[in-house]
């Protein structure tokens, strides 16, 4: 019985040694929603051809104020030589996406109404969300380490170009999974509610052929 209370005694602290998992019902601000939406009109915009998402997607960027940032990886992970064409983008950077959007739209006179209603009317918000951008190699793994604040919801979100599967982990700093994203796209949102201020892993995987251009964002 001795033995058994120590191993019971020597288990409970390696067990409390993880962070929170995912709480049941994290609600997603609507600056991280932001994010994933005007990204998907963007790539969508981008695959089809099609001028008013892009639009659109430089809208919601723009007044969402996102900027983007610099943001280097903690490691790259295997990875190859890519086996296939690439042909997906994605972007939240409005001044590109009209002038994608422009060059699309020709001579539309309501699409160029449109541009000019975005690019001289819109305002941006003050210290809004900020992105990062990079590229995950084929059949590689993109490594970031990020702090996060106890008691506070944590969100990782990442949206691919189109091109590949792209899967989301997040560990903590025990190495302990703490949630993932791994459906079959490479639109990616992990939560998380961290016990204690400190780093995180974050692990991007690419599941495909060829490279994956996405965005990062983190709060």
């Amino acid at each position: 019985m001795k033995k058994l209370f120590a191993i019971v005694a020597f288990m409970l602290p390696v067990a409390l040694m993880a962070q929170e998992e995912k709480p049941e019902a994290a609600s997603v601000p609507a600056s991280e929603t932001a994010v994933q939406v005007a990204a998907e009109l963007s790539k969508y915009g981008y695959a089809h051809g099609d001028a008013l998402s892009l639009i659109q997607a430089a809208r919601m960027a723009k007044q969402a104020g996102m900027t983007q940032e610099a943001r280097e990886k903690a490691e790259t992970q295997g990875g190859q030589a890519d086996q296939g064409a690439k042909s997906g983008k994605v972007c939240l950077d409005p001044a590109q996406l009209l002038a994608d959007a422009k060059e699309l739209a020709k001579n539309d006179g309501v699409l160029n109404a449109l541009i000019d209603q975005v690019k001289n009317n819109v305002r941006g918000a003050v210290g809004g969300p900020k992105y990062a951008v990079s590229s995950v190699n084929a059949h590689g793994t993109d490594v970031y380490r990020v702090n996060f604040r106890a008691g506070e919801t944590g969100i990782v979100t990442v949206v691919g170009d189109g091109d590949t599967d792209l899967d989301l982990y997040v560990y903590d700093q025990n190495g302990n999974l703490i949630d993932k994203d791994v459906d079959y796209t490479d639109n990616c949102v992990c939560t998380f509610v961290p016990r204690w201020t400190g780093l995180f892993v974050i692990k991007i995987v690419n599941r495909g052929s060829v490279y994956n251009r996405y965005v990062l964002r983190t709060n």
